[in-house]
């Protein structure tokens, strides 16, 4: 019994071969993309909730660092008020309080000794 593959037989199987490679591997190209595109978005998600944290935390932060600042100024203005109504000069509240000289200068226009705004 003589076993013979004619060229054209193995060119035809050479070809099968190969367009069958070409389908898995696309195949499975896809699904790793797939596989990792899905991997990916919850990475991303994991991501997001994480900086959405991070930036409640900072808001956090900030707000509480604005009241605080917030609550000093108007310490500073208060006190700068009572030196006004005291006699006290323009250039000396504004050194003492940490105002400018103009605001400085305002409040001592507005509450002078013996004047109410």
């Amino acid at each position: 019994m003589e076993f013979s593959i004619s060229l054209q037989d193995l060119l035809i199987a050479l070809v099968l071969a190969t367009v069958i490679y070409l389908l898995e591997s696309a195949l499975f190209s896809r699904r790793r993309r797939k596989s990792a595109g899905t991997d990916g978005i919850e990475t991303v998600k994991a991501q997001m909730a994480n900086l959405s944290q991070r930036l409640d935390a900072l808001e956090a932060r900030l707000g509480d660092g604005e009241a605080d600042a917030a609550e000093v100024s108007h310490a500073a203005y208060d006190y700068a008020v009572q030196y006004a109504r005291q006699g006290m000069i323009a250039p000396e509240i504004a050194a003492r309080c940490g105002i400018s000289r103009d605001e400085a200068a305002l409040i001592v226009a507005m509450h002078r000794k013996g004047t109410e705004a």
